[in-house]
């Protein structure tokens, strides 16, 4: 994929976060499903060749400020990168961030689905058999998911705890090079948002 912008949140709610990410062991059917990542959303995809690291900064509006992210559900995807995922809602701040750093960077979005948060890598063979389907379900089954209203809330915590995340602000924007395998991925460059 190469270059991509990536909106985060706090390294407290990534953790909480990624204990909804991290599968039991008997759900690790072959080496490229459940590889683990950094929760984020994806802001921007950045072809190749990119624009200088400067320009990919200041594509960012100077006076943008934390972002408040969030659920409205839970879904399975047909894709890789999609596997299973929160879609977010698509609230103007968002939006407009999505279309300004386009604009700026003089891209066609390539970002599917945006804007949303995906809990899982699962690959294709694997999702034939009905693992994405049945990571899913799982998060069903053991209560990780709740729907408050038109909104859902992911519980977090350790067995028998409780623990419901329902959003998070964005605090950082990380510039990611998303080239092999997945667990390779490294970040390039991170961009503190002020609070709101």
């Amino acid at each position: 994929m190469g270059l991509t912008l990536w909106l985060v949140p706090s390294a407290a709610d990534s953790e909480r976060l990624k204990k909804i990410m991290a599968p039991p062991e008997s759900y690790l059917t072959s080496q490229t499903s459940y590889p683990k990542f950094e929760p984020h959303i994806t802001l921007a995809l950045i072809p190749e060749p990119s624009p200088s690291l400067d320009a990919i900064v200041s594509s960012i509006p100077d006076a943008q400020s934390a972002l408040p992210v969030a659920f409205d559900t839970v879904q399975v995807g047909d894709h890789y990168f999609r596997s299973v995922y929160v879609a977010v809602h698509p609230n103007p701040a968002l939006l407009e961030l999505h279309r300004h750093v386009h604009e700026k960077l003089g891209i066609a979005p390539k970002t599917p689905k945006y804007p949303h948060i995906s809990l899982c890598y699962i690959n294709d063979d694997d999702a034939a058999s009905g693992e994405r389907d049945k990571y899913f379900q799982a998060l069903e089954k053991s209560g990780k998911i709740r729907k408050d209203g038109s909104n859902v809330s992911l519980n977090c915590g350790k067995p028998g705890e409780e623990d419901w995340l329902s959003g998070f602000d964005s605090s950082e924007i990380w510039l990611a090079r998303c080239e092999g395998p997945v667990e390779t991925w490294t970040v390039v460059k991170k961009i503190a948002l002020p609070p709101l």
